[in-house]
């Protein structure tokens, strides 16, 4: 077991592992720890950091300032919070294409649908998942009018996200029609849940994907249409895993959403990669993995909003 380090003990501990401090002084950092953020999180970044092979500094980070790590931590912030508005824009249209099915299907009295469902093996724990809510403010009122027999129309609005990709798959199934991509939304609901448990999305920016999978075609095809964007950049970016879920997210969200929420979101994206992203540039202007990712990431946001 590592023994737990006071907030000093921690500077002195980076301080050996080749952290500097010199743009944000040891006193900044101990007030930074001690009130906006904790040390393993923090620690996190420095996987987009070489370590020095050989020499007197051998197993020590190269270039790497406290005050990078920090920055990171408040870029990984602006973004969770831009992709998680874009992963409830997703859901939404999810819950509103499944009531429209429904709707127009004459034979359907929009409980039916539901009942089938539930009928299915694991409506028990999606039930027992609605029941643990019942207690809730804001759910407890459709909870206690409707269960167990509820219209589609509520009961999308109280399943989990995961529970909700289920069902859709179940309505693809009754309606003969395809909503979304199971393989793609499985990674959607992996960065729903990163971006709402306050995840790192940055720590480990160029960690490649298993050698033993494929980018998905759908996406590499996306981003293959884009003519700023070469082959050799497509591989090599598309085969990081945090590249991958982004532009996986960005696939899903121009194929279900209308024009005016695509616009939106990418103008904000736009913003921040533009605005805060490069706020402090010069901390990270020798680092080429995030430079790179960076750059790509770039290309594809103006591309999407050149093309909306």
């Amino acid at each position: 077991m590592k023994p737990m380090l006071s907030t000093k003990e921690l500077i002195e501990h980076m301080k050996e592992k080749g952290i500097t401090f010199r743009e944000t002084s040891e006193k900044e950092a101990m007030d930074f720890l001690e009130n906006n953020n904790y040390y393993m999180k923090l620690a996190a970044y420095r996987a987009n950091y070489e370590k020095c092979a050989e020499g007197k500094r051998k197993g020590m980070y190269q270039n790497l300032d406290f005050a990078y790590l920090q920055e990171l931590s408040r870029l990984d912030m602006h973004l969770r919070h831009l992709v998680l508005e874009m992963c409830l824009d997703i859901e939404h249209a999810i819950k509103v294409r499944l009531v429209d099915l429904a709707t127009k299907d004459p034979q359907e009295d929009g409980y039916d649908i539901v009942r089938r469902f539930l009928a299915e093996e694991g409506g028990m724990r999606v039930l027992e998942g609605i029941r643990r809510h019942k207690a809730g403010e804001y759910c407890k009122d459709l909870i206690a009018k409707y269960y167990p027999y509820f219209p589609i129309w509520v009961f999308v609005e109280l399943i989990s996200f995961g529970d909700l990709l289920y069902f859709c798959y179940f309505c693809e199934k009754r309606y003969n029609v395809k909503i979304v991509n199971r393989t793609l939304m499985n990674t959607v609901r992996d960065v729903r849940n990163a971006s709402a448990h306050s995840n790192c999305l940055l720590n480990k920016m160029t960690e490649r994907i298993d050698a033993t999978k494929q980018v998905n075609s759908e996406i590499s095809n996306f981003i293959g249409a884009m003519p700023e964007i070469s082959k050799t950049s497509r591989v090599n970016n598309m085969n990081c895993k945090f590249t991958n879920s982004f532009i996986t997210l960005l696939y899903v969200y121009d194929c279900l959403m209308p024009v005016n929420s695509r616009k939106k979101r990418y103008e904000e994206l736009q913003e921040f990669l533009e605005g805060r992203a490069v706020r402090h540039k010069e901390y990270f202007r020798t680092n080429t993995k995030i430079v790179g990712v960076y750059k790509f990431q770039e290309k594809v946001i103006k591309n999407l909003l050149t093309n909306t």
